[in-house]
């Protein structure tokens, strides 16, 4: 099912997801349709809009952007440690050319990663094929079953352990 078609179970995922990144990850974020408009982005260990970065001891850094993204550096995270990107935008009008567009208050978090210092010990590891040949033309689906980790997701307040993995390339270089 398409995320969009999830309604109010969307919440539910969005919530129940949690994202690992290697050291070598590089943690943005980013806001359709704020190009020109003033965010400040936040860096947090707890999923919440400070009101002053200086003085809320759950905010590593912030940075102001107009551009609509965000890069941090990775010299600001601490491995096994879930942190979240925080926004907050007041409300304001842009002047474009023919218009003047009008963007409401923005305020939301992310719902947090993790930048994972060991990889997920697989029990058993399974590429799908046919006749042990890959068939499909653009992709290779693994399975990881019954796999032993460092990172213990009960920690940062899931219900229950990570049950299972999913791997994604953007652009896969080899």
């Amino acid at each position: 099912m398409h995320s969009a078609d999830l309604g109010d179970s969307y919440s539910v995922l969005h919530d129940n997801e949690l994202n690992f990144g290697t050291t070598d990850t590089v943690p943005a974020g980013a806001i359709t349709y704020a190009h020109d408009r003033q965010v400040t982005w936040y860096l947090m260990t707890s999923p919440h809009v400070p009101s002053d970065c200086d003085t809320d001891a759950a905010c590593r850094i912030s940075i102001s952007t107009t551009s609509g993204f965000v890069v941090f550096d990775t010299q600001d995270f601490t491995s096994n440690a879930r942190y979240f990107i925080c926004a907050h935008s007041n409300a304001s009008e842009v002047e474009r050319e023919l218009y003047t567009e009008k963007f409401k208050e923005l305020s939301s978090c992310s719902n947090g990663f993790v930048f994972d210092t060991i990889a997920p010990q697989p029990r058993q590891v399974y590429v799908q094929n046919t006749n042990g040949f890959l068939t499909a033309r653009k992709d290779v689906i693994v399975h990881w079953e019954e796999f032993i980790d460092n990172v213990d997701a009960t920690e940062f307040g899931y219900p229950s352990p990570i049950m299972e993995y999913y791997i994604s390339c953007g652009k896969c270089v080899t």
